[in-house]
């Protein structure tokens, strides 16, 4: 450990944004997984009653897109991992990444379909 307070700063301040990449990954997933699975136990339910279900279709889609994207994000943020691990291991310059900017992308896209989602299930509710 180093006796330095600005790298141990910069060491805690990197931890942190890890834990909070983590969540951020655990909140995609149960939002948009979470909206497909009350969706469908919506449907069911008015499917049951022989009532007239809304088109959900779009929703769902969304939903399931968000689903997709923190998939993809989950997994080029880890390559992400993987390769400046790697780079230390080596010992060669740390350098940026453009699979990182892929995470950063697909998780703001996870996010976003789920905005589209919700607005298209509060949509179709007439």
């Amino acid at each position: 450990m180093s006796s330095d307070p600005v790298f141990s700063d910069w060491v805690e301040t990197y931890k942190s944004l890890i834990t909070i990449s983590t969540e951020a990954f655990k909140f995609c997933a149960l939002a948009n997984g979470g909206a497909a699975v009350a969706i469908l136990a919506y449907l069911g339910n008015i499917a049951g009653k022989a009532g007239n279900t809304p088109d959900m279709r779009g929703a769902m889609a969304a939903f399931l897109a968000g689903l997709v994207f923190c998939g993809v994000g989950m997994l080029f943020a880890y390559i992400t991992q993987l390769n400046r691990l790697n780079l230390v291991a080596r010992g060669e310059q740390i350098q940026r990444d453009w699979r990182l900017v892929i995470a950063i992308v697909a998780m703001a896209l996870s996010l976003g379909a789920f905005a589209c989602g919700a607005w298209f299930a509060v949509s179709s509710f007439r």
